[in-house]
């Protein structure tokens, strides 16, 4: 049986982090898929764009059909190896928030987990700031925590039509960062009885 698990957050959370982390010290393999880069390598054969963050401005007919073609493409990977898909459930576009997994996304994917991780906007905020790699947004405390909102509501929408579990993760800056790999890392060893 495939084993997905998909792993969101908002920008600024420390989710590669956490992920890269967690991948050193699980007990099996897993296939890491940045499902936005699936996406990008579509729309950029397509012409579409040319740096990945342009492609939450495109039309979001035209985004939806990039996520379809990602999904398909990460499914045929999880026949082989388990995957842990780092994604985004919702993603700001200039016109309000897209969801980042529509219906037919979701069940053509169908993860065995969703986990989240959060931390305080304040917090997030404060890694954007320090992250001047990426062309982000910016945003205030009460827009990151209506993003977070939104990404706990789109978790249950995505797990209703998967069957999925839910996990929460929080990433503090007090917490540590092990605390929130080793949790990340429990998810990932339940893939072992799956592989056997």
């Amino acid at each position: 049986m495939p084993f997905v698990v998909m792993i969101t957050g908002i920008p600024g959370v420390g989710k590669s982090t956490i992920t890269r982390l967690a991948l050193q010290k699980s007990r099996i393999k897993f296939r890491l898929v940045n499902f936005g880069d699936l996406m990008f390598e579509e729309a950029k054969k397509l012409g579409l764009v040319e740096h990945r963050d342009e492609m939450r401005k495109l039309d979001p007919q035209i985004q939806k059909e990039l996520q379809l073609k990602a999904a398909q493409r990460t499914v045929e990977i999880a026949r082989e190896e388990p995957v842990l898909l780092d994604t985004h459930a919702t993603i700001k576009t200039p016109m309000g928030y897209l969801l980042g997994f529509p219906k037919e996304v979701i069940e053509t994917i169908r993860p065995n987990f969703i986990v989240i991780i959060e931390a305080t906007p304040s917090e997030i905020l404060g890694r954007r700031l320090r992250d001047l790699k990426r062309d982000r947004d910016v945003e205030t405390e009460e827009q990151i925590e209506r993003h977070q909102d939104l990404n706990r509501a789109a978790a249950v929408a995505y797990a209703m039509h998967s069957d999925a579990l839910i996990k929460i993760i929080e990433n503090h800056e007090d917490k540590g960062l092990e605390e929130a790999v080793n949790e990340l890392v429990e998810v990932l060893n339940l893939a072992v009885r799956e592989y056997d």
